[in-house]
């Protein structure tokens, strides 16, 4: 493993990496930092593995009288961009085209909090956190899951801030911020998981207001990488949950993690506190997402929109 390396910078609360088509590494910003920087919240930017340093906006969240907060992105079964987005209140679809619709904004008949984070199985379901509002002594996070009919199942509640959420086989893990814990539950259906259980918590950071687990992703050896936010560091646990490696990213504030690069070996982070996307070289290939664009034969149909991205640096 080497040392962390600048990818990408004045990246305004840079979130949600995910490897794209051809190459690209896409981000969210999910709010305005820097005035002075070329980013702005809502932005959904892409940066080249071929060209460190370079990064376009692709499209902005904000729109009909409403601020985008974007915070996590996935591909899906076809072929389009889902994102999640607190300012909204719900996961956006984007089409090859750039087209976008709400695609789940309610559960029940009452509207969600903001989702913040995503991720599909095999099948097409969508599994994802909604913790928008919630804290300690507001316990109104929620975890979800939507199966590929479209049917709807509430998986978890009263949860203080669920986070990142990833699968891996029949199991869904989902980081929990204000407990600094991270949950395992069995996948029973489509869209549905039970039995949670602790798959590892994290130490407490003397002196920081917030501090826990955030964005997490899998190698192929079944290791879970689980960004601390506020500690400047990436927790590495073993399928045990057991804790293996930290990896320190250069700043107090990591927010997610993927894998991506010619063959997915490096390690991308995004850094809320410095602006920074950083690679690293983890040696081992990471686990692909279903539907991961550089694993699809031809041209994938959200190629095109990669191809006309506005420069930024």
């Amino acid at each position: 493993m080497t040392r962390p390396v600048q990818f990408a910078s004045r990246l305004c609360a840079p979130e949600g990496p995910v490897a794209g088509p051809d190459g690209w590494i896409l981000n969210v910003c999910s709010f305005t930092r820097d005035e002075a920087w070329p980013t702005r919240g809502g932005d959904i930017c892409a940066t080249h593995v071929g060209t460190p340093g370079t990064t376009e906006r692709l499209f902005n969240t904000s729109g009909d009288g409403v601020g985008g907060i974007p915070a996590a992105l996935a591909f899906g079964p076809d072929g389009a961009l889902y994102v999640t987005d607190e300012g909204h209140r719900a996961i956006l679809r984007v089409g090859p085209d750039g087209s976008r619709s709400r695609w789940v904004d309610t559960f029940g008949g009452e509207p969600l909090n903001g989702p913040n984070d995503l991720c599909f199985d095999a099948d097409g379901s969508c599994f994802f956190t909604d913790p928008w509002g919630s804290s300690l002594e507001n316990t109104v996070g929620a975890v979800y899951g939507r199966a590929a009919t479209g049917d709807m199942h509430r998986i978890d509640s009263g949860m203080g801030f669920p986070n990142g959420i990833v699968l891996r086989g029949e199991r869904l893990y989902v980081a929990e911020t204000l407990r600094s814990c991270v949950w395992v539950y069995d996948v029973t259906g489509p869209g549905e998981a039970a039995d949670r259980r602790l798959f590892c918590r994290q130490p407490p950071v003397p002196d920081v207001p917030v501090y826990g687990p955030d964005g997490m992703a899998f190698d192929s050896e079944g290791n879970l990488l689980v960004t601390h936010f506020g500690s400047g560091f990436v927790f590495v646990y073993d399928p045990e949950g057991v804790e293996v490696d930290r990896i320190g990213c250069g700043g107090t504030s990591p927010t997610n993690v993927c894998f991506g690069g010619p063959d997915h070996a490096t390690l991308f982070i995004t850094v809320d506190d410095t602006g920074e996307m950083v690679a690293v070289n983890w040696g081992v290939r990471g686990q692909r997402l279903n539907f991961c664009p550089s694993a699809v034969s031809g041209t994938h149909p959200f190629a095109a929109m990669m191809a006309g991205g506005e420069a930024l640096n």
